[in-house]
């Protein structure tokens, strides 16, 4: 039996286990310790992976990590020339230079496993986990990125796009697969990051870096780019053959981290937005501006590729950057490209599913298991009535599938907003309608409602659909299947009325399409719903209020009790708001 665990050890650290070719469960640490972006060491994910596939660590074979360490020269030199560029960054990296060689602070939040860790990792394993005969394997970053990205589809040929803060020595690839063969096409060395960039201005605007991207991203449509040409002239500079540079004496990632920022970014700008202060319309067309020069770049890498290869047609983007579905979207409006992927943990987390890959011949691979985005745990029945009596007032009445799928589209139509818990959890920073708040689209209002009460979120971010795969050109502008919730699509005209809650103000949204054979019971549920009002299209948002999205049945009904929700829906139960104990139970960690 071969059994290869792979890892993902810093920023949205996770584990993944392959037995024989096959995934068998890949967890975010996260969802385990109920820590946002949890960077710590694995230990949580390491032992549930191993606990859904009935396994001990010492029956694995090989471990692989994310990442080679030693290749961290180029970022040693970047770093020296970021010192000698701006001398006011001297502080912010010099504090960085000291994380490389701590334990527990070595990536950006203080949660995070250190940059040495990556060193110790036989030793770090055995202390926690017990001994265990591994060959250990490290893998470069981009390439575990791609691996895990490049699964999603059987292609031939294509071109594949890993960009993100940086790895080892790069931040952005560009690689053309043909017929199997890997050629490489770009590579653009770090410091200069589209990631970063981003990032940076994230802070600039008064949103938590690292987490506050999506927040700029759903702002910026509300704005008007009229920064666009400042940002491309003296901070994101795009040179010949699909180059670019950031200017990093202006824009600077780890002073931004400090909350430091040239003055010059001022004299561009105005002032930094003040966290918790409400966006002004200079804030507002800022982020319309960052996201406008950032699509610019990402065209203009990109544009010489296909110019050069005309016959790839079809591309796959990874790295923690493919999370900007606004630019995903663009790629196929600007018919740049006929079709595109993106895994369902385009980040760092997932990485650990493709470090693991790397060490598995293709031909060996069991890809429908990989393809799938539910690889954490599921609970029976039993362990879902235990968690409802300690919540409920009263016992609980199971229902057959069909009772459930109808009484459960009644209250939907009917304006209530539903907790949805079913199967195993998802892998990647989206709800797919297996971890899930759900709702009418047709009610523009209830946007409002969900944000105010249950979300507690910003009034300016959207709401993704899903839309049963076989009605989905019939509400959007899109021609592709988008199975992991990474692309924005126009929302058709003639639709736009019928679904205001999760239409955007530029008239887009954040597909989410469900296929019978992918989610048979949520597919039966848009399916019921759509029979019911004409609309096979939910409302959906992740089950979470301010913390990583539910993973076991007592952060659901925890979660469902601190909300506004209407009704959870467990397993085989309809839990009514009036079913509960009059004192709702703690949060509790999976």
């Amino acid at each position: 039996m071969s059994v290869i665990l792979g890892l993902a050890t810093m920023n949205n650290s996770a584990a993944a286990l392959f037995v024989d070719g096959k995934l068998v469960a890949a967890v975010e640490e996260e969802r385990l310790t109920r820590v946002k972006n949890d960077g710590a060491f694995p230990h949580h994910a390491i032992a549930e992976v191993l606990r859904i596939g009935g396994l001990k660590f010492s029956d694995v074979n090989e471990v692989a990590v994310y990442w080679q360490p030693w290749r961290m020269v180029g970022r040693g030199v970047g770093t020296v020339r970021k010192i000698l560029q701006s001398p006011s960054a001297a502080k912010s990296v010099t504090t960085r230079i000291g994380t490389l060689f701590s334990s527990d602070t070595g990536g950006e939040t203080p949660q995070d496993s250190g940059w040495m860790d990556l060193f110790r990792v036989r030793k770090i394993l055995t202390a926690e986990h017990g001994p265990c005969d591994f060959k250990l394997h490290y893998i470069n970053h981009h390439l575990t990125h791609q691996l895990y990205a490049e699964a999603m589809r059987d292609w031939d040929s294509f071109v594949s796009l890993s960009y993100d803060g940086g790895g080892e020595e790069s931040s952005t690839i560009v690689t053309t697969v043909r017929n199997g063969k890997r050629e490489s096409i770009a590579d653009h060395r770090w410091p200069n990051s589209l990631g970063h960039f981003y990032s940076a201005f994230t802070g600039f605007l008064g949103f938590k870096m690292l987490e506050g991207e999506y927040k700029m991203m759903g702002l910026a449509p509300y704005g008007k780019p009229i920064y666009r040409d400042a940002i491309l002239k003296e901070v994101l500079l795009l040179e010949d053959n699909g180059g670019y540079r950031v200017n990093t004496t202006l824009c600077d990632y780890h002073s931004a981290l400090r909350g430091v920022f040239h003055p010059r970014l001022e004299e561009l700008f105005g002032e930094a937005r003040t966290p918790g202060s409400a966006p002004n319309e200079r804030h507002i067309d800022l982020a319309a501006s960052v996201q406008a020069a950032f699509e610019d770049a990402l065209h203009h890498i990109l544009g010489p590729v296909r110019k050069a290869n005309p016959d790839l047609r079809k591309l796959v983007i990874s790295g923690g950057c493919a999370l900007n579905v606004t630019a995903n979207g663009t790629l196929i409006s600007d018919d740049l490209f006929d079709e595109i992927i993106i895994p369902p943990a385009p980040h760092d987390a997932g990485c650990a599913v493709g470090a693991a890959l790397a060490c598995i011949p293709h031909d060996r691979v069991d890809l429908a298991s990989v393809r799938s985005p539910y690889q954490g745990a599921e609970w029976d029945t039993a362990s879902i009535s235990m968690a409802l009596n300690d919540c409920c007032a009263q016992p609980q009445m199971a229902l057959a599938e069909t009772q459930l799928i109808d009484q459960v589209s009644d209250l939907l139509a009917a304006g209530k907003i539903i907790a949805w818990f079913q199967g195993r959890a998802e892998f990647g920073p989206r709800a797919l309608g297996t971890r899930s708040f759900l709702a009418d689209p047709r009610q523009d209002s209830i946007r409002d409602d969900i944000n105010a009460k249950i979300k507690k979120r910003e009034h300016f971010r959207p709401f993704a659909p899903s839309v049963a795969e076989e009605a989905a050109s019939d509400f959007f502008e899109i021609d592709q299947s988008s199975p992991y919730m990474n692309i924005v699509a126009r929302v058709r005209d003639e639709r736009a009325a019928d679904i205001p809650a999760i239409t955007h103000t530029d008239q887009t949204a954040r597909v989410h399409t469900v296929s019978q054979s992918a989610n048979p019971l949520y597919h039966a549920l848009l399916t019921k719903f759509g029979e019911k009002t004409g609309v096979p299209v939910l409302l959906n948002t992740s089950f979470n209020i301010q913390e990583p999205i539910v993973y076991s049945p007592l952060n659901a009904c925890a979660t469902f009790a601190a909300s506004g929700v209407d009704a959870l829906v467990i397993g085989d139960f309809v839990v009514l708001r009036e079913a509960l104990k009059e004192e709702s139970p703690s949060k509790a960690v999976a």
